[in-house]
């Protein structure tokens, strides 16, 4: 069985050409049999604490953790633990009990995590109901909102890949005529991991460079896009 326990750190992984070099410290005996997983994908098994894996176009997130013998070639993916959120998911009630007129809802979001929500311009739209299909009302949808007769129902948006932080967003909804209506705020905390350096070329996201007169080694890398 997969166990993280006798592992006590992940060392930064080093590209070097078409590899990724991944190297960890731990607890365990010598002679325990390891695996690495990238992105969930078992990657390495052996006994060594340091390995090299094909080069990714971008490294999500590196799992290293020990397995009984015999296991080296045991996929264990589906018990790795469960990945930070990258995503925010808004969910929010609406229907014909905000307007007769209502076409969808326009969402709002920020350039940044907590720089505020930016009500110039929405990030994506969620139409209400499939043209000329109304999905609510009497006789639909659920009850509790609006007068008789006027029923609610759900909507939900997944935003792209975020940053680590506290989002704060917008949900508007809009009528046929293009006017937008108040907005329902909400917060969402995402715990993700910034994602790693744009790549330099060749793939590479590390370069090193040293000076023989001074003794000084350089590395250089990109920002982090997320």
């Amino acid at each position: 069985m997969f166990s993280q326990t006798a592992i006590l750190n992940v060392n930064p992984p080093i590209a070097h050409g078409s590899q990724l070099l991944v190297s960890w410290t731990t607890t365990a005996a010598a002679g325990t049999l390891f695996q690495v997983y990238l992105d969930g994908a078992l990657m390495h098994g052996g006994v060594a604490t340091s390995c090299a894996i094909p080069m990714p176009l971008a490294v999500g997130r590196i799992d290293v953790g020990t397995v009984a013998a015999g296991e080296r070639q045991v996929n264990f993916s589906a018990s790795l633990p469960p990945r930070p959120p990258r995503h925010a998911t808004l969910s929010w009630q609406g229907g014909t009990y905000l307007g007769s007129d209502l076409v969808g809802f326009n969402i709002y979001g920020e350039p940044s995590a907590g720089a505020g929500i930016n009500y110039t311009q929405a990030v994506a739209s969620v139409p209400a109901y499939t043209p000329g299909v109304v999905t609510d009302g009497y006789g639909n949808g659920g009850y509790g909102q609006g007068g008789y007769g006027l029923a609610s129902g759900s909507y939900s948006w997944a935003s792209p890949p975020l940053a680590g932080g506290v989002w704060n967003w917008g949900v508007c909804p809009v009528d046929s005529a293009g006017n937008v209506g108040p907005p329902q705020t909400v917060s969402v905390s995402l715990s993700a991991p910034p994602a790693p350096p744009a790549p330099l070329a060749y793939n590479s996201r590390l370069e090193y460079q040293y000076n023989p007169t001074t003794r000084q080694a350089t590395l250089t890398w990109n920002p982090s896009p997320a």
